[in-house]
């Protein structure tokens, strides 16, 4: 499989994914952070300035991300760590367009506005069925 197909799966079927950073003690910190969108341009989510997720992010610009999908196909189960860079807010109206989790999150247009996008454009993966016993990995590195 292509490395997209992957990436379109964290967005299409797991949705909220755990988002792994470390901390300014190094600690491993880990956050259930909603996938907005996930393609051939890698794995774009958001998050506001306010939080310590944002801060660590700054501090490190690197992400590990586990998300698990369970249905009818079976369990598939992605693993995703790499760079990620801060993007405009072109972006958040992509993230933010199909998003169900985002007035939850962020109510009111102010908060929404806010938010600062970043993309996963370079990195590694793994993808794994476990009934099937499919275990692939994959690589990407996205110039634009």
């Amino acid at each position: 499989m292509e490395y997209k197909r992957y990436l379109t799966l964290l967005q299409d079927e797991i949705g909220a994914a755990v988002f792994s950073t470390v901390d300014s003690e190094g600690l491993p910190q880990a956050r259930y952070i909603n996938v907005g969108v996930g393609n051939e341009k890698g794995i774009f989510f958001m998050t506001s300035p306010k939080t310590d997720f944002y801060q660590q992010l700054e501090a490190k610009p690197e992400v590990s991300i586990t998300g698990m999908a369970k249905s009818d196909k079976g369990i598939e189960v992605i693993r995703v760590s790499g760079s990620i860079r801060k993007v405009g807010k072109e972006h958040l109206k992509e993230i933010l367009k199909d998003n169900p989790y985002v007035n939850d999150v962020y109510p009111d247009e102010a908060d929404q506005q806010s938010v600062q996008a970043f993309q996963l454009f370079k990195g590694h993966g793994k993808y794994q069925h476990l009934q099937n016993k499919i275990v692939e990995d994959f690589e990407f590195d996205v110039k634009d």
